[in-house]
């Protein structure tokens, strides 16, 4: 399956493979098959659950986790030598680029029945385009920047659910 074409989805419903905010972690571990590493601040309350160049946020402790955001940080895959990507294809058959260009992202997004209404706001070198009624935030690279080890100028730089 085609990364960009889940990019599109997820804008359009908030959900990574069946994972929403709300969802238990016991929900997560079911729909996500990836290896994964585990922070837990016990001061706050807060579990970060890092898959590589993916990352989800829960509270509640114990036995009562649940995802309250999550991010998909595509700028990892632009100098990906550790195989994020790889083992995230493995485990999911879904492939990701390096770079992801917000033209693709968004004439996917045309393509997706139901696609929400994005809302653009300017964040000091990037564009943020906002689906309100899905919580879906995708930042865009707004310099001059050239794309090399690094996305460039209108690349997706990451998609964040919450």
């Amino acid at each position: 399956m085609d990364g960009i074409a889940v990019l599109a989805r997820v804008i359009s419903t908030g959900r990574l493979h069946d994972v929403s905010i709300g969802s238990p972690i016991g929900g997560v571990d079911q729909a996500l098959k990836v290896d994964f590493i585990d922070v837990v601040d016990e001061e706050y309350g807060m579990l970060r659950r890092d898959y590589g160049f993916v990352e989800l946020y829960f509270s509640g402790g114990p036995g009562k986790w649940s995802m309250t955001s999550g991010m998909i940080e595509l700028h990892r895959l632009a100098a990906d030598d550790q195989g994020m990507a790889a083992e995230w294809r493995r485990d999911t058959d879904v492939e990701f680029p390096e770079c992801c260009s917000w033209s693709e992202l968004r004439e996917e997004l045309s393509r997706t029945p139901d696609a929400p209404d994005l809302d653009l706001r300017p964040q000091g070198g990037y564009l943020e385009y906002r689906a309100p009624e899905t919580k879906v935030s995708v930042l865009v690279v707004d310099n001059q920047e050239e794309r090399d080890d690094c996305p460039g100028h209108g690349d997706v730089w990451s998609v964040s659910l919450g």
